[in-house]
């Protein structure tokens, strides 16, 4: 036995979305760094008796194979857009662009509930102030009657003891936005993506497995807990789908090794 043949080593996993059966796809996305990575098998049998005149008894001959597959379960930590959209069965991400602006005058539509919370329109917002254009001849006191809770999501507490009142509406709010491009997500539009990928495991002892996946699909498994004391993951699961049209002899795709 060799020690160069002792395992210690991490997995890199590339996804191609839309890959399927030979097609080019989107490009292989690297899934970022992997803590946890497990090869699964599932293989299911049907066990057959013969009986034995000697013994008068009925003993086992034959096992037959019914079911055979093969998936990845992994964790993910670095929880990017493309990651969101697998965790949150998403259809792709699209750009959303805030191009920053002065806004004047915005108006709150729902009723004020004093201690609660109401969100500008844009988001990365400063010189903020809040009047009402009809009681008062300046803006409400910042710190008196309304806080920012957060100016990066445009959160703004109404507080109670100041002078606005529950019920007023509508309110006016006048402020700058700095401009900002994120990522749109539509959530449960998609329960599977499906694909191609490559699976990458460098051992540190020099020995590597590349593993080839023609046919798959890709999904969130368990759940994903989002944490503020330790880093957050996210459970995922890839599946290996037999591929007959394109990979006959190579139905779970194929493995390089050395």
């Amino acid at each position: 036995m060799s020690t160069q043949d002792y395992t210690l080593g991490g997995a890199r996993l590339f996804f191609n979305d839309s890959a399927q059966d030979g097609q080019a796809g989107n490009g292989f996305l690297d899934l970022g760094n992997i803590p946890t990575f497990a090869i699964e098998r599932t293989i299911a049998e049907i066990e057959h008796f013969a009986f034995i005149a000697s013994s008068l008894s009925r003993q086992k001959d034959l096992n037959i194979v019914t079911d055979i597959g093969m998936s990845f379960n992994f964790t993910v930590d670095e929880l990017f857009s493309e990651n969101w959209n697998i965790i949150l069965f998403g259809n792709g991400t699209t750009s959303t662009v805030q191009s920053g602006s002065s806004v004047v005058d915005e108006v709150t539509t729902a009723p004020i509930i004093l201690d609660r919370s109401i969100f500008t329109a844009e988001t990365n917002i400063s010189s903020f102030n809040i009047d009402d254009q009809l009681l008062v001849a300046s803006p409400y006191i910042l710190g008196t009657d309304y806080e920012i809770v957060d100016p990066i999501t445009g959160e703004i507490k109404i507080l109670s003891g100041g002078a606005i009142t529950s019920g007023l509406t509508p309110l006016y709010m006048t402020y700058t936005s700095a401009a900002r491009t994120r990522d749109r997500i539509v959530p449960g539009d998609d329960t599977s993506i499906k694909g191609s990928a490559r699976l990458e495991f460098q051992g540190q002892n020099g020995g590597s497995l590349t593993w080839i996946i023609q046919n798959c699909e890709i999904k969130p498994d368990g759940s994903s807990p989002l944490s503020s004391t330790e880093v957050s993951e996210s459970n995922l699961i890839l599946n290996i789908l037999v591929d007959k049209v394109v990979t006959p002899t190579e139905p779970f795709g194929f493995v390089l090794h050395g």
